[in-house]
């Protein structure tokens, strides 16, 4: 995981200075290069959950862990 996805998984009321100031850099950077003609540049990309491949529980088998 690079540093801009754990920054970004953080509570952003919980962001110092320093790391608000690393995203800027970051995205400055990559603005820079999109404008240079690097087309991938600005595109994120999203951080996927982990699939454990596991069979996903009915509708039955929840409401009878609940009641």
């Amino acid at each position: 995981m690079s540093d801009i996805q754990r920054l970004f998984q953080e509570d952003p009321l919980k962001l110092t200075r320093p790391d608000i100031t690393e995203i800027i850099a970051y995205y400055r950077d990559k603005r820079n290069a999109f404008n240079l003609g690097d087309k991938t540049a600005g595109a994120t990309k999203k951080i996927k959950a982990a699939q454990n491949g596991g069979p996903k529980p009915s509708l039955s088998d929840i409401l009878s862990d609940i009641l």
